[in-house]
C-alpha cells in the first residue's frame, strides 16, 4: 500500500482551511493573470467560501476562482 498523498486543489480544500499554493497545473493565460495578482506558487491563501466560483483572501483581498480554475491550482493546508 502506497503512503503517497492525494493532490489537493482548491476546489477539494475546506472552507477555512489556511493553504499553501503547489503549483497553478495549466498553464493558460487564466494561470497567468492569477500570478499577476500574486496567486503563485508559495503564496499562502485562505479558502472562505465554495459555490460557483471559489472566494479565496490573498494578501487581505478577497478574490474569486471559477471552479473550472480552481481545480488546477495544487495546494497543501498550512499547520495552525
Amino acid at each position: 500500500m502506497s503512503d503517497a498523498k492525494v493532490p489537493l486543489t482548491l476546489c477539494s480544500a475546506q472552507c477555512g482551511q489556511r493553504l499553501r499554493i503547489l503549483a497553478l497545473a495549466a498553464c493558460s493565460e487564466d494561470c497567468l493573470r492569477l500570478r499577476e495578482m500574486g496567486f503563485c506558487e508559495s503564496s499562502e491563501v485562505r479558502k472562505l467560501a465554495d459555490g460557483s466560483a471559489i472566494l479565496c483572501s490573498l494578501y487581505g483581498v478577497r478574490l474569486a476562482v471559477g471552479r473550472a480554475l480552481g481545480a488546477q491550482v495544487l495546494v497543501e493546508p498550512v499547520a495552525a
